[in-house]
Parts: C-alpha cells; structure tokens; sequence
C-alpha cells in the first residue's frame, strides 16, 4: 500500500492494523475484534476480555506538511500495547508482536529503533499486565 500525504494518518494505521491483525493470531480464537487504536470500554457489557492489542494512532510532526511533491520520509513513533491479566499472556503475545514486526510490512516501511516498557495496572481491582512495543519507522512518504 502507497502512503500518502492525502491519507496519511489513515493509511499507516491501516496498514500496521492489517500487517498484525493478519500476523498475531488471538489465542482465544474469538471472532470479535481484539485489537484497538484506543483502550476499549472494560466495563461495557459487551467488552470481549482479555487478552487485547492496543496499537496507538500515529504520532505525526506537522512537518511533514512541507514535503513539495517528490518523494520523501517520514519518521513516527508508534506504540503497540499488549495487556492481559495473565503474565504469560502478555509474554506470548509480545513474541508474536515482535514475529509479526520483523516481517517485512511493506517496501517503504524502514524500523530505526525499538524498545520496551512493561508493568502492571489496576483495573476494576484487578491486576491487568501490559508489555508496550515502541518502534520509530521510517516511510518512504508518496506525495
């Protein structure tokens, strides 16, 4: 998929949200959706549970609103956040992250850094655990 400035912050979601939803496979084999762009409603009566993928919007300078119309870079931070009460949830799901992220994505995708946080959460009175995957990637920018 070409991104483009038209479609940016559209079409790089899009594209990291396909990229693990087609690679990250859901260990409960639900057939509800289980990642998100937000934290969803826990309380909601028809909140699937856990485990869930959180994957951040992209961060986007406002700079790139100067590119002129030849090609160019762009780099954004993106996070993708795996949370679940059961530790080994979280670990087993972060492997298949990082699987999933070392697999070319698509030609103009480049990852530039990498690194992790992790830690626990209350929710509801509940210990929730979350393992956050933090990527720069670099895209070659169709104008």
């Amino acid at each position: 998929m070409a991104i483009t400035k038209a479609k940016l912050r559209a079409n790089l979601y899009t594209t990291i949200y396909t990229h693990l939803n087609t690679n990250v496979t859901d260990p409960k084999i639900r057939s509800k959706q289980w990642m998100f762009s937000s934290f969803p409603d826990y309380e909601a009566p028809n909140f699937i549970g856990y485990p869930i993928i959180v994957i951040d919007k992209a961060k986007i300078d406002k700079a790139y609103e100067t590119f002129d119309n030849s090609n160019g870079e762009l780099s954004f931070p993106l996070s993708i956040t795996v949370f679940s009460p059961k530790g080994a949830d979280v670990d087993s799901l972060s492997d298949s992250v990082d699987v999933a992220m070392a697999i070319s994505i698509d030609d103009c995708f480049t990852f530039s850094d990498y690194s992790e946080d992790e830690g626990q959460i209350t929710i509801n009175g509940k210990s929730v655990h979350h393992r956050t995957h933090k990527h720069i990637i670099e895209v070659d920018l169709w104008i």
